[in-house]
């Protein structure tokens, strides 16, 4: 892949699809300066992926036009077909959506347990978010909440404090941790201030700020550096709480992070904060936009019996055939669905081993156009190819799996 990029007349720039966060200026790679160094996340996708290859049927390779029957075949034989994965941009979520309708399947995302630990204490109630533009440009107090963020989202803190921002005096603004690990990449010149918390764990010590906050905490009783911060917090201007759900992986997780957004709510009474969750990356974003967009419900969702149902809490334990879909590297193939019947759209070299029927499909940004759903929810960005491949599109595929059902039909 390496020489090829480097043959090919590439931008000086590309819209990276590779975590929610979307940048549009990096560096293409191969050039100078060097993509790695820019973004490590940018360039793992960039290493993952491989030169198109031939459609397979169990293990043998096939022109599309037999693949795309078999995958048909397989569909209409189902009686509890699984759409899943979802890694890819708009377009291919919208054919999955349509492909669903016409075959009573459930379809969820991948990292839709991550995705639920917010939209649960959204729904349960309520929360405030702001934008990457209105976060870099306000925020005096930034809060990086549990786990390292830029573990998933690189250049995070880059978006958030460089450049200057318009409205507040760069000197004066404060990156804190709270439960968080030292961020991983952090610009130069800003510096962490991690917060004694005085050995509560995550839970206690959200609760605890938030009872300080809302004066039913007597300062007193609580760890001072819990208090202090506090205190700073019910004084600052625009606060931000940063964190990202996947890193979130315990019991519990959603009413953590409904802490978070009542602490939130409570801190607007007096002054103005704001939450940035992070998500978007492996398109899950993307695939919950067009959801909501489409049905009026987020995923997962099942189409079982001609109407359209949303099932927070699926079992997908008798599902008979699984059509899993990763145009974008990254998402975690279930283990429970090892050994299920699979058909599989993925950029070359994502296929999940074992699967029966394989159809390799571009990756959106790379080898084809599409849009994306960007981590703050509030922009859909397009990414053009930058790549000459004859890979076709993961909605182009689908559109003709669905073709191949009506025929057969």
């Amino acid at each position: 892949m390496a020489a090829r990029m480097s043959a090919f007349a590439a931008p000086a720039h590309f819209v990276c699809a590779f975590c929610g966060l979307l940048c549009d200026d990096l560096p293409f790679p191969g050039g100078d300066p060097d993509l790695q160094a820019a973004c490590p996340k940018a360039a793992e996708g960039w290493a993952a992926l491989r030169e198109g290859g031939a459609p397979t049927v169990d293990g043998v390779s096939v022109d599309e036009a037999t693949a795309l029957r078999a995958a048909a075949a397989a569909l209409a034989r189902a009686r509890r077909p699984l759409i899943g994965g979802l890694g890819g941009d708009v377009q291919m979520m919208r054919a999955a959506l349509a492909l669903a309708d016409r075959c009573g399947a459930r379809i969820a995302h991948a990292g839709q347990a991550a995705a639920q630990r917010n939209l649960f204490a959204l729904q349960g109630g309520g929360g405030v978010a702001t934008t990457l533009a209105e976060a870099r440009n306000r925020a005096d107090l930034v809060i990086l909440v549990g786990g390292d963020a830029t573990r998933r989202f690189p250049r995070l803190l880059e978006r958030l404090f460089v450049p200057a921002p318009a409205f507040v005096e760069a000197g004066c603004r404060r990156l804190v941790l709270l439960g968080a690990e030292r961020p991983r990449r952090l610009p130069a010149g800003v510096a962490v201030e991690p917060v004694d918390c005085g050995g509560l764990d995550l839970f206690d010590a959200v609760a605890a700020l938030r009872g300080l906050c809302e004066g039913r905490l007597d300062a007193r009783m609580a760890p001072a550096g819990l208090a202090a911060l506090a205190a700073e917090m019910r004084t600052s201007r625009y606060g931000l709480l940063v964190w990202a759900a996947a890193e979130f992986d315990f019991a519990g997780a959603d009413l953590l992070v409904g802490q978070l957004q009542q602490l939130l709510i409570g801190l607007n009474r007096e002054t103005r904060w704001a939450g940035l969750p992070l998500a978007g990356s492996g398109g899950d974003l993307t695939a919950n936009a067009v959801a909501a967009w489409q049905t009026g419900f987020a995923l997962p969702l099942d189409f079982a019996g001609g109407e359209v149902a949303h099932d927070p809490l699926a079992d997908q334990g008798d599902a008979d055939l699984l059509l899993w879909l990763a145009a974008l590297p990254g998402l975690p193939f279930p283990e429970w669905a090892r050994g299920l019947p699979t058909v599989a759209l993925a950029a070359p070299g994502l296929a999940p081993e074992g699967a029966r029927i394989v159809l390799p499909v571009a990756v959106p940004g790379v080898h084809a156009g599409g849009h994306l759903v960007r981590s703050d929810g509030v922009v859909t960005l397009y990414a053009p190819a930058q790549l000459a491949s004859p890979l076709p599109a993961a909605a182009q595929v689908l559109a003709r799996i669905a073709a191949a059902l009506e025929e057969a039909a």
